[in-house]
């Protein structure tokens, strides 16, 4: 048997749906999801890898609200297009929309994305451009690649914290503070 992680809502959830006692999690997710008892899933050609699944779809959405924000280029100094509830709520995790929203920053200015590099902690640097150095200064740092960008950025911080690093970049970056707490909001 395989494990896997799951946040704290959707774990309450998922017991929340317990018919039996003893009832496991993985009959309880069989049942809600339609799927047939142990064993008898097919799967049909390869299996396919579910980051990059998730990735095609959101740089699909993506492209697709960028399309109907504007047929011109976005104005490197307009940071109001990143408050975006459609494709910010396709990631039901506040690390995915965390990330999600760092690499629309990176995509905005590329040239400028080094200024998050500055940002730290006390004892803890919080992004990078190579996961061993946040590993050298925590090793539960859990670091993440920022989407399709050479950085890397902790993420065992909780949300207020995530939203603190994400404002202090979109500060850094240029971005009004009010408008940048808005945009870390959604996180």
């Amino acid at each position: 048997m395989k494990s896997i992680e799951v946040e704290n809502d959707l774990y309450r959830y998922i017991a929340s749906q317990t018919e039996s006692i003893g009832e496991d999690a993985s009959a309880i997710l069989r049942r809600l999801l339609g799927l047939p008892p142990v064993g008898e899933i097919t799967v049909d050609g390869p299996l396919k890898d579910p980051v990059e699944v998730k990735k095609n779809a959101v740089v699909k959405q993506v492209a697709k609200e960028l399309k109907s924000i504007t047929a011109s280029v976005i104005d490197p100094t307009d940071f109001t297009w990143l408050v975006m509830p459609k494709p910010i709520s396709e990631h039901k995790a506040a690390v995915g929309r965390f990330l999600f929203l760092l690499e629309q920053l990176h995509n905005m200015m590329p040239e400028n994305f080094d200024a998050v590099l500055s940002i730290s902690g006390r004892d803890r640097v919080y992004f990078a451009k190579d996961k061993a150095t946040l590993l050298a200064s925590n090793a539960s740092t859990k670091p993440k690649q920022i989407g399709q960008t050479p950085y890397w950025v902790i993420t065992n911080s909780n949300t207020g914290k995530k939203r603190s690093m994400l404002t202090q970049s979109l500060f850094l970056m240029g971005c009004d503070k009010a408008l940048a707490k808005d945009i870390a909001e959604q996180i």
